[in-house]
Formats: C-alpha cells, sequence, structure tokens
C-alpha cells in the first residue's frame, strides 16, 4: 500500500473521529442544570423567609384587629353605663369620663397601629406573591435545562454508538505506526490529527506552507506535516473530469 493510499484511509478515519470529537465535546458541554438549581434553592429560600414574614404580620393584624375589639367594648359598656341614667354621683360619673375619654385615646391609637400592620400586610403579600412567581419560574427553567440535557445526552449517545464501532473498523485499516502518530497528533490538537491541502495553505491552521513542505508533499515519499500546528499533511485527491 502506498503512503497516498494510507493517507487516504486515514483521512476517511479522521471524518468518523471528528465526529466523534464533537460529540463528546457538546456531551462535557451539556448544562448539569446545577447553577438553576442552585439558583432555585436560593429563591425557595428567600420565598420561605417572605412567606413566614407574611405569616407573623398577619397575626399581628389579627391580634391587633382583636385588642381593638376588646377596647371598643369596653368603651362601649362605659359609655352605655355613663349615659344610663342610673349614676347620679358626680365623682363616679367623672371617673367614667375619664376612663371613656382615655379608651377612645386608645382605640384611636389602635387603629393606627392596624393601619401600619395593614400596610406592612399588604407588602409582604406582594413580596411573598412576587418570590412565590420567581420561585416557578426558576423551577420550570431548572427542569426545562435537565431535560434538554437528558434528551441531547440520549441522541448524542446512541450516535457515538454507531459512530465508534465505524472507527474501530477504520482504525484497523490503518498500519499501527501510522495510525500511533496519527492519535498523537490529534489528541493534542482538537480532535483533528490530519489536514488535507490541495494548495500550499493548510486546510486547518490555514496558515502557508514552506515550499519546501510542499515539495515534499508532491513528492509523498515520506509523511510531511503542517510547519504551523504540526499535524499530518495529505492532498487533496483531485477527481477526474
Amino acid at each position: 500500500m502506498t503512503l497516498a493510499e494510507e493517507l487516504a484511509q486515514l483521512h476517511e478515519l479522521q471524518k468518523v473521529d471528528y465526529q466523534i470529537y464533537q460529540r463528546e465535546q457538546t456531551l462535557k458541554a451539556l448544562d448539569t442544570g446545577d447553577a438553576q438549581k442552585q439558583h432555585a434553592i436560593d429563591v425557595m429560600k428567600r420565598h420561605d423567609a417572605s412567606a413566614a414574614a407574611l405569616k407573623k404580620v398577619e397575626a399581628e393584624q389579627r391580634d391587633a384587629e382583636l385588642a381593638l375589639k376588646t377596647l371598643e367594648g369596653k368603651k362601649a359598656a362605659i359609655h352605655q353605663k355613663l349615659y344610663s341614667g342610673k349614676i347620679n354621683n358626680p365623682k363616679e360619673l367623672g371617673d367614667l369620663e375619664k376612663d371613656e375619654e382615655m379608651l377612645a385615646g386608645q382605640v384611636g391609637h389602635q387603629e393606627e397601629v392596624i393601619l401600619e400592620l395593614m400596610d406592612r400586610t399588604e407588602a409582604a403579600q406582594t413580596q411573598e406573591s412576587t418570590l412565590a412567581q420567581e420561585l416557578e419560574t426558576a423551577k420550570r427553567k431548572w427542569k426545562d435545562t435537565v431535560l434538554h440535557s437528558q434528551s441531547e445526552n440520549a441522541r448524542l449517545q446512541k450516535e457515538l454508538a454507531v459512530l465508534r464501532p465505524e472507527r474501530e473498523r477504520l482504525a484497523a485499516l490503518v498500519e499501527k505506526p501510522l495510525l500511533r502518530r496519527y492519535d498523537e497528533i490529534r489528541k493534542a490538537r482538537e480532535g483533528i490529527g490530519l489536514a488535507v491541502t490541495d494548495n500550499d495553505i493548510c486546510s486547518v491552521c490555514h496558515m502557508k506552507l514552506t515550499p519546501q513542505t510542499v515539495l515534499e508533499l508532491r513528492e509523498g515519499e515520506d509523511l510531511t506535516f503542517c510547519d504551523n500546528c504540526g499535524r499530518i499533511l495529505a492532498r487533496q485527491k483531485k477527481e477526474s473530469s
């Protein structure tokens, strides 16, 4: 077998090898979803804290409303007693008026407290609702990423299951010393160990070959390597017209 024929077989192997390389690189680059998962966990923690804060302020508002109801009940009882006509003692009437006035002040203060709590409750509800939506979005993106990666992984593994046996078949046709040298270069040069060219430019790194290298390539007596990237060079087989 001539060197040209060996390189032609190596070229066929290179085609399959690069397809394998591309798919293996794509597999390595598949998004595992870890970042989206962590983001979803972070949002969930913020949402849980927000939900707890909402629950707390709602409880405070309920307690404040209950306290207001109690004060209003006391105030109403005193008012009824004050104007029932059953009490004629001026001192007792004066004390009741003071009590009613005091309770009126407490009712007014408690109403202000409730208004403030209502504002806090509304703000907490808005925050909780916003974070709930953000959490759903984060969880959906995480799920979509994982599902996409699983689908891509299955597709690529299926294609590799076809390409790898073909690679073994083609590799068996190449002389072992040449195959070993090619594999060394391929693994060090992003999956490409052979550059096919029909001029004085390397088809992979696109650098101009030296005249001496071009001459050696045309003579085809020994392996020729690109002066720049070090890949094995093979001449493009020209189709007969």
